[in-house]
């Protein structure tokens, strides 16, 4: 048998002698298709892109330490989905802040079908990137959104205006971000008020875990396995 340097799995020389065995050759035949498919989850990467007006925002900080905590997170549970290294776009159209806050209006309503859904501006569909960060220039609530009618589904997360004191915090940036990107990995609300994906939560009583965030709860664990 020979290794494959870049591959997960065995290269089988095999004699006409072993051919003439069907299971064997079968076997030989599924074990490559295996080996492919390894090597196709393990190279998936979700793309993350992040619209800002200023490079000088203080959200990027913040926005860098959650997309490493969910790469830890991801990598710790052994599944293969990563969020890669996010590109910066440093002029964000108009039109892309004026859907973040349409969808933000758009909290607390009953859900309607995805035809319903207001357009995606062409603006946004041609950015790049399979998760969307929007740094945002308005006082609006900060969230994940699903891009209605987009094929392979992506996301737009939008992370509201920095304002107040109680909100000029990394370490409150840094959690309002990896919640939001907890969402656009299939991630609910839970009810555990002291976690990162709670909701309601209760921040002022919540204690970091050793990486700096508010814990996850076994069943959203199990979920990212599920998913990914």
């Amino acid at each position: 048998m020979i290794r494959t340097g870049g591959h997960r799995g065995w290269l089988v020389l095999l004699s006409p002698r072993v051919i003439r065995h069907k299971w064997v050759l079968a076997w030989c035949v599924l074990t490559c298709l295996a080996c492919a498919h390894l090597n196709s989850v393990y190279a998936a990467e979700r793309s993350v892109t992040i619209l800002t007006s200023s490079l000088q925002d203080e959200r990027f900080g913040p926005t860098n330490e959650a997309v490493d905590f969910w790469n830890e997170v991801l990598a710790g549970l052994g599944v293969a989905t990563r969020l890669g290294q996010p590109v910066v776009q440093s002029e964000t159209p108009r039109v892309v802040e004026s859907y973040a806050r349409l969808i933000a209006q758009r909290a607390g309503r009953l859900p309607v079908p995805a035809r319903l859904e207001p357009e995606v501006p062409e603006a946004l569909g041609a950015i790049e990137g399979d998760i969307i960060i929007l740094l945002s220039e308005q006082d609006i609530m900060s969230f994940a959104w699903a891009l209605p009618r987009l094929d392979p589904k992506r996301y737009l997360v939008v992370i509201r205006k920095v304002r107040g004191l109680d909100r000029n915090d990394p370490m409150v940036s840094r959690h309002v971000v990896a919640h939001e990107l907890g969402h656009a990995l299939g991630l609910y609300h839970n009810d555990a008020p002291h976690t990162l994906m709670c909701g309601p939560c209760q921040p002022l009583t919540a204690e970091s875990e050793a990486n700096g965030f508010l814990p996850l709860t076994n069943h959203e664990r199990a979920r990212l396995v599920e998913l990914h």
